[in-house]
């Protein structure tokens, strides 16, 4: 998704009806990247979402959940549907994007799955309000942009940020909420959806990054000024009364809640376990292209040794192109590297449907003990 910083503001105001997906001609060969050697492009999972056919052609967010059976099902923001023309084009369906989508991996194969109503499709996982008014409020003035997932009580969950159009500019939307959608297994169809109110104090939008330990489950986003915030709740029961990270501790009350880190990062980001340390990835600022990690004993302060990962390459000279909220997959580690993927895309929505090659994920590779040295 296309939102960075705080999703009213520079990046999240990018992502609106009019001006969200990506183009081609933008990523330069390997060869070209000024990279430390250590560092590989994944081509295994960078090909794997290079999609053509019916279902997804291309999408952000880029979320992904291990389920019990060994499949991962992998989170989008707003997806293109669709079919891909001979000449790398996309071809324009009404709608022309929908808000979010599931796209499950068995192995090599992938399956996209969304929602249709009268032979038109629509999100995975849609506001109550849009399908209780029968689409006379359309997915176009509300809808979900999905966090972070994991797996309780052998449901899938996945955390939701609710937006609504403002107006009929570029920039006229607002965020308004959270909400947890339930899954049940293996099927997964919606079983549930819960509405959050811990957001509303400081306007953190929380749910961007989930952390399970044995005793706490950690939720993580973003305040309005930029900043990480952190809460957690007992492990097996999301839906208990949460606790707030603040600068003297831990507190009920969600107006207390303190950044857990000075950081300027993107909305989605990620934090994992290894090795005894917890690990906080996150790409850095505003339309940057640094991605960055930090370390530390605690899961919700002292984050230090910071090491530039990666720095996404662009090619020069086209200011439209952009990249942003890399999250890792810690479920695809092997061979003492994570996989971690980011986002890309363009402010000129025709880029989008002349090249379909810039609206999908792109991966790599990087060595653990480069975010570490006890790793």
């Amino acid at each position: 998704m296309l939102k960075q910083k705080n999703s009213q503001n520079i990046l999240g105001m990018l992502k609106s009806t009019v001006i969200f997906l990506l183009c081609g001609n933008f990523f330069v060969s390997c060869s070209d990247v000024s990279e430390s050697k250590e560092i590989e492009l994944d081509k295994y999972f960078s090909e794997l979402f290079i999609r053509t056919g019916d279902g997804f052609t291309g999408g952000d967010g880029t979320y992904s959940v291990k389920l019990p059976d060994g499949r991962t099902v992998w989170i989008f923001g707003d997806t293109f549907l669709g079919s891909v023309e001979t000449d790398g084009s996309r071809k324009k369906l009404d709608p022309m994007f929908i808000r979010n989508s599931f796209v499950v991996q068995d192995g090599n194969q992938l399956s996209t799955l969304h929602q249709k109503f009268s032979n038109e499709d629509h999100s995975t996982i849609i506001p109550p309000q849009v399908i209780n008014s029968n689409f006379e409020i359309t997915e176009e003035m509300q809808w979900y942009w999905p966090g972070d997932g994991f797996i309780e009580n052998n449901e899938l969950k996945v955390f939701v940020s609710e937006f609504h159009l403002t107006g009929d500019g570029m920039w006229d939307f607002k965020w308004v909420g959270t909400a947890l959608a339930s899954f049940s297994l293996p099927d997964l169809k919606q079983t549930n959806l819960v509405q959050f109110d811990y957001n509303s104090e400081l306007g953190v939008h929380y749910g961007h990054a989930v952390l399970e330990t044995e005793d706490f489950t950690y939720v993580y986003g973003i305040g309005k000024h930029g900043k990480p915030h952190v809460a957690r709740v007992q492990t097996g029961n999301i839906e208990a009364p949460w606790e707030f990270h603040t600068n003297y501790g831990w507190s009920s009350n969600p107006a207390e809640s303190s950044p857990m880190a000075d950081v300027d990062g993107s909305e989605q980001f990620t934090v994992m376990k290894w090795k005894g340390k917890f690990v906080f990835i996150t790409q850095l600022g505003a339309l940057s292209k640094e991605i960055c990690s930090f370390t530390s004993d605690k899961p919700n302060t002292g984050w230090q040794n910071k090491q530039l990962l990666y720095s996404t390459p662009i090619s020069e000279g086209d200011s439209n192109l952009f990249t942003y909220n890399a999250v890792a997959h810690p479920q695809f580690i092997e061979n003492e590297t994570l996989l971690v993927s980011y986002n890309t895309n363009s402010f000129i929505l025709s880029d989008h449907f002349n090249s379909a090659d810039i609206y999908r994920p792109r991966f790599f590779r990087v060595p653990l003990i480069s975010i570490d040295k006890d790793f």
